[in-house]
């Protein structure tokens, strides 16, 4: 990072913080964006112009709960000093329960996000282990068996299945 007075600026994909560290700043977005991942490399959204980011930690008391890169056009962004945020919660006590709970439901939903993303990946893994048994099945039928031509067109209908089931994962 490069900071000039109270703006940082950094490379595309330079990352800004990561999950496990000391929250410092609070940012907003100036110029680019930002691509924030759980601390499994799962990905859980980006933050763009105009917006806030790294404030979840200030406001739970907590570590970094994820890591945040720059986008490919990198980042420029205000450093907002914690304490500008915690102030106005202070003054405001519905702000700052509103605020938490907000916090709290974000916190909720990326773990939610990490657990299916990683059911997604194993219900894809299977359905490649699935598509790999049923190639070889029909490698094994008997091109002369009776049944031969009805057998390897079902086979066909559950690999293209299986293929859509992919593509509606949107995995590969």
């Amino acid at each position: 990072m490069k900071k000039i007075d109270d703006i940082g600026i950094w490379s595309a994909n330079e990352t800004i913080y990561s999950a496990g560290t000391r929250p410092e700043y609070n940012y907003l977005v100036i110029d680019g964006n930002v691509q924030i991942t759980a601390p499994n490399g799962h990905y859980l959204g980006h933050v763009g112009k105009g917006e806030l980011f790294g404030e979840a930690s200030f406001i739970l008391g907590t570590k970094r709960s994820t890591t945040v890169t720059a986008g490919l056009q990198g980042l420029r962004a205000k450093l907002i000093p914690p304490e500008h945020l915690l102030q106005k919660l202070k003054k405001d006590v519905f702000l700052n329960a509103l605020v938490r709970k907000l916090e709290k439901r974000l916190e909720a939903s990326n773990k939610e996000t990490v657990h299916r993303s990683i059911k997604i990946k194993q219900a894809v893994d299977q359905l490649q282990h699935l598509s790999s048994e049923i190639n070889k099945f029909g490698e094994n039928i008997k091109k002369d068996h009776p049944d031969a031509e009805i057998l390897t067109s079902k086979l066909s209908d559950v690999q293209k299945s299986l293929e859509q089931i992919k593509n509606d994962l949107n995995i590969f």
